[in-house]
């Protein structure tokens, strides 16, 4: 049931709203793509060239309970990315897909792969996920397209992004996790220039831990705006 409800909810807003055929990657003019930012701050500023890319982003945040505060802090992210850069921008499936991906991404009992059951209609081998930072202290996010249609076999097909500004999310802060801003953060990487990740649909952890309890997965859903 869960499986035939998200190839109906999802694949229905995405295919008929002319997603490239699997493999492609934003193989269509990018233009029309705007970012829908809150007015009056200064910490996500949209660049004035299209974006190269916009992914959808399905997967989870992870926590961990921090015993000095009883508070989780992160530990990271992972999801998988689905080309959306061909949905028509003005169309209610654009505006909407984040929703409709997580509206049935709860669903899912939490051992299944983000959206692993229609896969095949929409394709992602694009990822995005966090590893050791080039320093060595603490983790950076990843960006990652080396495994997925024009380029595969490319090892500089991916980004790490450093952080640059930060907002909370316009509505339901407590259950929707930050806007943000990351800049190329070096390390080889030449997919993108500047990231953004907007229009978040939940992801927070709850409030107070008690600490030594088990790490947790949240999850969410949300674009991400290469440029």
């Amino acid at each position: 049931m869960f499986a035939r409800k998200l190839i109906c909810a999802l694949s229905a807003a995405l295919l008929v709203s002319a997603v490239p055929a699997p493999d492609a990657i934003t193989d269509c003019s990018t233009a029309p793509a705007e970012m829908d930012l809150a007015a009056g701050q200064t910490q996500l500023v949209s660049p004035t060239t299209a974006p190269l890319f916009v992914a959808l982003g399905v997967g989870v945040q992870n926590y961990t309970c921090t015993a000095t505060t009883s508070k989780y802090t992160s530990t990271g992210a992972v999801a998988s990315l689905f080309d959306i850069s061909c949905l028509d921008k003005f169309a209610p499936a654009f505006e909407e897909i984040q929703t409709i991906a997580f509206d049935v991404w709860k669903l899912l009992p939490a051992s299944a792969p983000p959206l692993s059951p229609i896969i095949p209609l929409i394709h992602s081998n694009q990822f995005h996920y966090f590893i050791t930072s080039p320093s060595g202290a603490g983790i950076s996010p990843k960006w990652d397209f080396t495994s997925t249609g024009k380029f595969a076999g490319d090892a500089s097909a991916f980004v790490l992004g450093a952080k640059v500004g930060d907002i909370v999310a316009p509505t339901n802060p407590a259950t929707n996790i930050d806007w943000l801003a990351l800049n190329n953060a070096g390390n080889g990487g030449t997919l993108a220039n500047h990231i953004f990740r907007i229009d978040t649909v939940n992801g927070q952890p709850p409030t107070s831990c008690t600490p030594g309890s088990a790490d947790i997965s949240v999850k969410y859903t949300a674009k991400y705006f290469l440029y």
